[in-house]
């Protein structure tokens, strides 16, 4: 830095129109996969937060996965960076915005990896990237042992990178209804603590995913019972924009877990 600083000390400031140069410092990072345990949930906790905030505030990033995902160590503690706005949109810029196809697809929501979603007739809500962070967290937990992957032969989900994203959505759905079978055998048999309550905690977000996803089928369902008239009320809003509300309501859900709670308490503040 010292020499950058007397270059430029040492060099007149231009008269004319010209080329500056900026010099950006930043802080080296390193990838969330390197991380394993009570770390790993750690950071990964606080991307939930951050993303939350930048997304009331109209930055959309809506390409959540683990190569964006970086931390770097200060003073003892871990710092959560959440990388790459390359496909980020603003709430307020001008022309389409939120349809577009963006996402790596092994970590995309279900409902983006579809016929209508890779055309862009679905709009990229908040709770997509929410889901987004729990397939995140799937393959790191599953695929990486002290911050290393796994060989070829031992590690689950591989085809999921080589897939198209409709057959990669097929599998992901088939993921959820058998998960217990995509598990490594060192988790199967794992007596660790830290161990079993990731995999308690990776259970727990599914479970929280799923049950919205039926609360959407059940105000399907509702709906039908209403223009048949077997059911009394007023049609559900479905594809509603979503709100703060909405976001705060949803975030809560999978925070409000027991093994996220029970977690979150062995960390320091």
């Amino acid at each position: 830095m010292s020499t950058v600083q007397n270059a430029s000390i040492c060099t007149p400031a231009p008269t004319t129109s010209s080329h500056v140069l900026y010099i950006l410092v930043f802080h080296t990072l390193h990838p969330i996969t390197k991380l394993y345990g009570k770390e790993l949930f750690g950071v990964w906790r606080v991307y939930y937060v951050r993303h939350l905030i930048l997304w009331k505030e109209g930055v959309y990033h809506r390409n959540v996965s683990p190569g964006n995902m970086m931390w770097y160590r200060k003073n003892g503690k871990l710092i959560s960076v959440l990388n790459d706005y390359d496909l980020s949109s603003l709430a307020n810029a001008l022309g389409p915005q939120g349809n577009e196809r963006t996402g790596t697809v092994p970590f995309m929501a279900l409902d983006l990896l579809t016929k209508e979603g890779q055309q862009g007739q679905v709009k990229h809500l908040y709770r997509y990237d929410l889901e987004s962070f729990m397939w995140v967290f799937a393959w790191i937990f599953l695929r990486y042992r002290q911050g290393v992957l796994l060989p070829r032969r031992l590690r689950p989900l591989d085809e999921w990178a080589t897939l198209d994203a409709i057959a990669c959505g097929e599998k992901k759905s088939a993921f959820l209804t058998g998960f217990i079978n995509y598990l490594p055998t060192d988790l199967r048999t794992s007596q660790s603590a830290i161990d079993l309550s990731l995999l308690a905690l990776l259970v727990d977000c599914f479970r929280v995913l799923q049950a919205a996803n039926s609360n959407r089928v059940d105000a399907v369902y509702h709906n039908l019972g209403v223009e048949l008239g077997w059911t009394e009320g007023t049609y559900e809003q479905i594809d509603a924009e979503e709100t703060v509300s909405d976001m705060d309501d949803l975030l809560g859900k999978f925070t409000g877990t027991k093994t996220w709670v029970k977690l979150s308490n062995t960390l320091p503040l």
